[in-house]
């Protein structure tokens, strides 16, 4: 490596990025305004102020450089700017690295010949918004030259620092190659004025006709959201809801009171994200356990990780597979590769059945869309097969690509919930008569005299408190009203993970019978999780990301977060339960999955996800 670096030094490689800042000023339909800067230092154009913080390194200069290694790029002095949105409305940004074609073009060599061009693929590079840590060095063509994307919000400073460097893996096969280049930042003000948080970076909700953006106050009274303003936070773990109305001829004003008789289901967004792995979760026998509960570090994006990328993996999203991924990697979360959406919207509660004023009357067995309900203080439709769930979602609102919630969707949210952006502990258990939203009060916090469940309710765990109370935020994934609720006890849940070569081949599921070709059509790969035929314990079967072999080591069917429930689902029973059902006691919780033939049961219910395209 030495020889190479002295040889490569010994080559002149003009390798200048000179910094022409672009910026779309105005939008009207696909005719777009831009100006190019007349100066390097400092540009204001139609509400955006860019100014270079250390002119005396003003520009990406990389003349007589080596390939270098990632620990020697990032010692190199960063090329920093600031952009300023001096405007109240927000702007989408895109900051990217481009070929100058027109500097390359003007390159000659000695002899005459044209320079050939350094392609970026030997370049890396490291980028950092404000006082945030650098990311992992990334190779500069793995995104197509993007190197940072996101949300300015009207009067918000972003400082920006980049270090470029050439990969140590470049070989002698770059000498006397050349590439200019130049900064471009595009963007558009956000013409619809909707608010965005910075922190998604473009994650943000996704509204159709059918959602109405709405803010749920502590004691549960709805109002519709004014979507110009800030609506949602997940940095302070609030999380966007929306409904869909019974009515949709009624209106109503930003601020305004939406009566809960006019609300048919609630939903809440997941904005698309990637993780970073802890556990590959290869457990194929039980062993000892102990508690293994941590914070999932979640980074929001559009971007899906690679294997180019240093601290990143390309998603494998295929049962018992890793492909290149280490723990450490953050990793794209499988539930956002399968539909065009920047999230998913997941109902808020488990699905109810519209009508039902007992716990039995909401047990039938029926694909009927039109009594799908989700809602807070409804009875959970159960003693429905697998097909006649998968039906009724699919049909619900199939413009916004409804379905029954996938094995990997549900880790998406559990894994959500585990982070920062979450509640960040144990779910409280739904301990219900299978009514929805509701929170149990925890045996356990009664070891205490000063504990406020046991001075309201006593030492009694079957209380159970509805979700706008103290006890009921509690039983959220964000530990306040804002959350999902139902993913720890209530009914049990089941979800599209279904184990191929099952000798059934869906079998009491009834779902061949509804649709004959559900697991040979490739068109309905989307809308389930596949896994091979397994037992109960073989948990190296997993897919990344659905929050169950991750969860190991496993003793006695047990995991080492919270002591969930953990059996895998099986040749015989080849179908996935999610979460437990109340009176499971604690193998409940948001980590608990165990398997089912798919067919009628009395203590599982079902829950509906919308995948809206951007």
């Amino acid at each position: 490596m030495k020889r190479k670096k002295k040889l490569l030094f010994i080559i002149l490689i003009v390798f200048l990025i000179c910094i022409i800042i672009f910026f779309i000023g105005r939008s009207f339909g696909f005719f777009k305004y831009i100006k190019k800067g007349e100066t390097v230092n400092i540009i204001a154009i139609n509400g955006i102020a860019t100014e270079i913080l250390n002119p005396e390194n003003d520009a990406l200069n990389l003349e007589n450089v080596y390939p270098m290694t990632d620990s020697e790029g990032l010692a190199l002095i960063p090329f920093e700017f600031q952009m300023t949105n001096t405007s109240s409305r927000s702007l989408s940004y895109s900051i990217q690295i481009e070929i100058d074609d027109e500097k390359l073009d003007a390159c000659t060599l000695e002899d005459g010949t044209k320079c050939p061009e350094l392609s970026p693929t030997y370049l890396k590079y490291v980028y950092k918004k404000n006082d945030e840590t650098y990311t992992e060095p990334r190779n500069l063509a793995s995104d197509g030259n993007i190197i940072a994307s996101g949300v300015i919000a009207g009067k918000e400073t972003i400082t920006s620092s980049i270090i470029l460097w050439i990969d140590e893996n470049a070989g002698n096969e770059i000498m006397n190659h050349y590439f200019y280049g130049k900064i471009v930042i595009t963007g558009e003000l956000n013409t619809s004025s909707n608010y965005q948080e910075s922190i998604l970076n473009g994650a943000d909700p996704v509204l159709t006709d059918y959602l109405v953006p709405v803010q749920i106050a502590e004691d549960g009274t709805v109002t519709k959201a004014d979507t110009t303003s800030q609506w949602y936070s997940y940095e302070n773990k609030n999380w966007a809801n929306a409904v869909v109305l019974k009515d949709e001829e009624i209106t109503y004003g930003n601020g305004e009171t939406i009566s809960e008789d006019n609300i048919e289901s609630y939903f809440v967004w997941i904005p698309k994200y990637s993780y970073q792995l802890w556990d590959l979760g290869n457990y194929s026998s039980l062993t000892s356990i102990e508690s293994k509960e941590q914070t999932i570090p979640i980074k929001f994006g559009l971007t899906n990780t690679s294997d180019s990328n240093t601290g990143e993996c390309t998603t494998p999203g295929v049962a018992g597979e890793s492909g290149s991924c280490q723990v450490g990697d953050y990793m794209t979360h499988p539930a956002f590769l399968a539909f065009d959406s920047n999230g998913l919207w997941v109902g808020k509660f488990e699905t109810g059945y519209d009508g039902a004023t007992s716990t039995t009357e909401a047990q039938v067995n029926s694909n009927d869309s039109s009594k799908i309900i989700i809602k807070p203080n409804v009875y959970s439709w159960r003693y429905n097969t697998v097909g006649n769930m998968f039906s009724a979602s699919y049909n619900y609102i199939r413009s916004d690509e409804s379905h029954m919630m996938k094995n990997t969707e549900w880790g998406a949210v559990a894994y959500l919930s585990h982070s920062n952006y979450g509640i960040n502990a144990k779910v409280r258990d739904n301990n219900s008569e299978f009514l929805t939203g509701y929170g149990q009060v925890n045996e356990s916090t009664c070891s205490s005299s000063t504990s406020t469940d046991c001075n309201q309710f006593g030492n009694d765990p079957a209380i159970t408190q509805p979700y706008n109370t103290e006890i009921g935020y509690l039983a959220s994934t964000t530990g306040n009203i804002s959350g999902i609720y139902d993913m720890s006890g209530g009914a049990g849940e089941f979800v599209m993970g279904y184990t191929t070569g099952a000798n059934t081949v869906g079998g009491s599921s009834g779902i061949t019978t509804l649709y004959p070709d559900f697991f040979t059509n490739n068109s309905w790969d989307n809308f389930y999780d596949q896994y091979s035929t397994t037992e109960f314990i073989n948990f190296a079967n997993r897919i990344l990301g659905d929050a169950t072999g991750e969860m190991g080591p496993f003793a006695d069917s047990i995991s080492s977060w919270y002591g969930n429930l953990s059996r895998t689902a099986s040749s015989v029973y080849p179908f996935h339960i999610r979460g437990g059902h109340r009176g499971s006691g604690t193998g409940n919780g948001i980590f608990s999955f165990s398997p089912n033939d798919g067919s009628e049961s009395s203590t599982a219910g079902f829950r509906i996800v919308l995948t809206p395209t951007k």
